[in-house]
């Protein structure tokens, strides 16, 4: 009786064991979500829906979703700890003309501090934009040797109330800066080399119409997966990573997707591929190599 019950639960051990060994293979793990909604320039509600049913689905995460307001979403995000737990954490907001900095700043600890790997998508780019974008260059001080302009008032502010902590510039966060996009166009996309993140997209793929984000500054630390070119814009980097601190980002500015008017790319399978297998790469590489 004894041995029966003992290989019984010796066989249940091996199952849970190869089982575990399969998930890690299959990259699955523990992934927040992050959004707002409805949404002013983005439809977010069904964005969510997709990748709820459709994106972590087919993936197999274990997902969950942080939403609320645009301001409801930006006091949750300054919980310190809100990413801990987590194997990535996937950003898809648009914050662009907030100036809580406190949190930005918190944003970036997840990834920088707890060592949560994060994945941007599209406007989660312009975010906190007077942190970067729309101020004035030398903001930050002789010492920062950086291409940051920041609004002189908010970086007064912010070191007053934050003497020992550094200013936390949202471009300097994304590895690509972008402060504007071209029209509703086709991308063409290049591949930058061989990445886990594009091992199934097509040479040469083109989107349906959607925004380039432009590249206002490339961090040097930022290594490139795929270039976009689209009719009367600039070539740009459209998908990278880039070493954050204890961790690493991955940026995607595709992804603007006003679901339900006509093709989208969030609902083909070559952008949802890019969405998976990213964030797949950040769960097994969560240090930038």
């Amino acid at each position: 009786m004894n041995r029966t019950l003992n290989r019984i639960v010796s066989l249940a051990l091996v199952g849970l064991a190869l089982a575990v060994a399969s998930s890690a293979a299959l990259g699955v793990g523990k992934v927040l979500y992050v959004t707002h909604e409805p949404g002013q320039w983005h439809k977010y509600t069904p964005q969510l829906t997709i990748f709820k049913d459709e994106i972590a689905t087919r993936a197999g995460w274990d997902l969950t979703v942080m939403t609320g307001s645009y301001d409801g979403l930006v006091e949750k995000l300054k919980d310190r700890n809100f990413g801990k737990g987590y194997d990535a954490i996937v950003y898809n907001f648009c914050l662009a003309h907030s100036e809580d900095l406190d949190a930005a700043f918190n944003v970036m600890r997840q990834t920088r501090v707890h060592g949560i790997p994060a994945m941007l998508i599209h406007c989660s780019m312009h975010s906190w934009w007077p942190s970067y974008k729309s101020g004035e260059e030398g903001a930050l001080g002789e010492d920062y040797k950086g291409k940051v302009k920041a609004d002189p008032k908010l970086v007064a502010k912010w070191k007053e109330a934050n003497p020992k902590k550094r200013f936390p510039a949202w471009g300097d966060f994304t590895g690509v800066a972008s402060i504007n996009h071209g029209k509703k166009l086709p991308i063409t996309l290049r591949k930058q080399g061989d990445h886990p993140a594009t091992k199934d997209l097509k040479e040469g793929y083109t989107t349906p119409n959607t925004e380039l984000y432009n590249n206002q500054y490339v961090l040097r630390r930022v290594v490139p997966i795929l270039v976009g070119g689209q009719e009367g814009m600039k070539d740009a980097v459209v998908m990278w990573t880039c070493k954050q601190g204890k961790s690493q980002v991955m940026g995607l500015s595709l992804g603007h997707g006003a679901v339900g008017d006509g093709p989208d790319e969030w609902e083909t399978p070559e952008f949802q591929g890019l969405v998976i297998n990213g964030v797949n790469y950040l769960i097994e590489n969560p240090t930038a190599d």
